[in-house]
């Protein structure tokens, strides 16, 4: 199964553990950053099979996956059915994203969570719910999902969608639903422009969690940092994320669509 190597695992520990620490105070956490064409190895947070994830999150909502396939997914992920790559593309397929989600890091993510829960009592497995990116209204559609199916149950979740979807001030769904949920949303993303933030930051080679939230660094201009919506955007780094993911010295690994 397509995974990080052993090297990788350990130069990122030190932001698993902090992503994992987060959870302490928060119930919904982390986007990840969706390049359009090519995906990166790194980009999803990798389960790792014996993760102590299981132990701080109730559920996983996902950007690439249908809720319109919802029965699949839980045969799959809470029942542990062997499900061929035949079959189990029906959750991506009819997504928007679906050439983007062609790539073998996406079905990786669904069969290493499926991993874990069989190690797990059903009581405890954590239950992966998916996304409908053919709705007109996608904003909406993540605001709704994510309070209808994590929040209002007091769960705690790991929220995997594109980061313009997770910043921290409106059209983002932590930004419209902070002050509903008096603010148990916690939001992280990569660098747009990794060597600018190596600029801005004085970075070194060392990949790490860069706290935002309750720091001077909130207050810090985006500038060319991240994407911004237009050329005049006054966005804060404070404004978009509660940390910044920084992978340091490790190098992008282009997975290319899998279309057996």
């Amino acid at each position: 199964m397509l995974e990080p190597d052993k090297t990788t695992k350990a130069k990122l520990q030190n932001i698993v553990n902090g992503i994992i620490a987060a959870w302490g105070q928060i119930r919904c956490g982390l986007p990840w950053r969706r390049p359009r064409k090519q995906e990166r190895l790194r980009s999803p947070p990798h389960l790792n099979r014996t993760s102590r994830l299981y132990r701080k999150v109730n559920a996983i909502i996902v950007e690439f996956a249908d809720t319109n396939q919802q029965n699949l997914l839980d045969r799959l992920t809470l029942e542990g059915e062997d499900i061929p790559r035949e079959q189990l593309r029906a959750v991506w397929t009819d997504t928007s994203g679906k050439a983007v989600w062609e790539s073998p890091i996406y079905e990786a993510f669904l069969r290493t969570l499926q991993k874990i829960n069989l190690q797990l009592p059903g009581s405890n497995r954590l239950r992966l719910i998916g996304d409908n990116s053919t709705e007109r209204n996608r904003g909406r559609f993540i605001r709704h999902a994510v309070s209808r199916e994590i929040l209002d149950k007091r769960l705690k979740a790991l929220a995997v969608y594109g980061s313009e979807h997770c910043e921290t001030r409106g059209m983002g769904f932590p930004g419209e639903l902070r002050d509903k949920y008096h603010g148990p949303i916690w939001a992280a993303s990569g660098f747009y422009n990794v060597e600018e933030g190596r600029r801005v930051f004085n970075l070194d080679d060392e990949a790490k969690l860069i706290e935002i939230t309750g720091t001077n660094k909130a207050k810090l201009p985006v500038g060319k940092i991240f994407f911004l919506r237009s050329y005049n955007d006054p966005a804060t780094l404070g404004d978009l994320f509660d940390a910044i993911i920084y992978y340091g010295s490790l190098k992008d690994v282009k997975v290319p669509a899998d279309r057996r």
